[in-house]
């Protein structure tokens, strides 16, 4: 009887951790999609496309909060695809390019309103400067210190992440003849690398005890990239990259290369609220 009573038990734990083992491969199969908003400057009215009013940011940030999404930090978004980490059913990352002024006046206290949180993908060279080093006239709109976005950042309101130290310029504009990140013609992969490298350290360095969140991210300038961009940087510890394509993005947790690269919409000043949800929803 006794023998019977522990075959019995072994069989039973036995059963117990197959299932268990279904269990854990199915959690690790779980996947989230994660749609990633992309907004640049505000204002309180607005006829520009690209600049949005604080009536249509109010009204879309709603809207995606009446929705059931979640709006998500890229260490969550990092930490489940790396560790597994739980992330909510309708994970949502908001994000502002360039570091605008208007991002902590207008749009932070709307998302602190509304529980919501953002990345901000900051130009390194312009942070917390009154003119463009490279013509010595004024950045218009004006660009927010590290300082000053602090209080957002100790609340969770914001995150300050990369748009690249000097790499967000184009070969028109006369400076350094790239278009972002793209290599120079005729450019040898030794120099490319260097140029990449070097701004990636400025930026560092310039951000360095001054932001107390992790640099993990980065969007690129105008969307460009290339493979060796994006594979020195996840070399330089960048786990997570965006462009401005426009499409969502599927995470599965144990496959780090759903991180790089990914789409963003560009939400515009005539989206309004339930354009937003509509389009959000569809993406699920």
């Amino acid at each position: 009887m006794n023998l019977k009573w522990k075959q019995g038990a072994a069989l039973l734990l036995a059963a117990l951790l197959v299932l268990l083992g279904i269990n854990i491969l199915y959690a690790k199969g779980q996947t989230r999609v994660l749609s990633v908003l992309m907004y640049h400057h505000f204002a309180q009215e607005s006829t520009a496309e690209t600049v949005v009013s604080v009536h249509a940011f109010r009204q879309q940030m709603a809207a995606v909060k009446e929705a059931g999404f979640t709006a998500v930090t890229v260490e969550q978004i990092r930490a489940f695809v790396e560790e597994g980490e739980p992330l909510p059913d309708k994970p949502i990352l908001i994000t502002m390019d360039d570091g605008y002024t208007s991002n902590l006046t207008l749009a932070a206290p709307i998302l602190e309103e509304l529980g919501l949180r953002a990345t901000v993908f900051v130009i390194g060279i312009n942070e917390g400067e009154t003119v463009y080093v490279h013509s010595g006239q004024p950045l218009t709109p004006p660009r927010f210190s590290y300082e000053e976005a602090a209080p957002w950042v100790e609340k969770g309101v914001l995150d300050l992440q990369s748009h690249t130290y000097d790499l967000h310029q184009l070969a028109s504009y006369g400076y350094s003849g790239r278009d972002s990140v793209l290599p120079l013609e005729g450019e040898s992969h030794e120099a490319y690398e260097a140029v990449l490298r070097k701004d990636m350290e400025q930026f560092r360095q310039r951000r360095e005890g001054r932001v107390t969140t992790d640099l993990i991210a980065l969007a690129y300038p105008f969307g460009y990239w290339t493979e060796e961009a994006d594979r020195l940087l996840e070399e330089e510890g960048i786990a997570l990259t965006f462009t401005t394509e426009s499409h969502s993005n599927r995470l599965t947790p144990g496959d780090p290369s759903c991180l790089r690269r990914m789409g963003r919409y560009n939400v515009t000043e005539s989206m309004d609220g339930q354009t937003l949800k509509r389009l959000l929803e569809d993406a699920l």
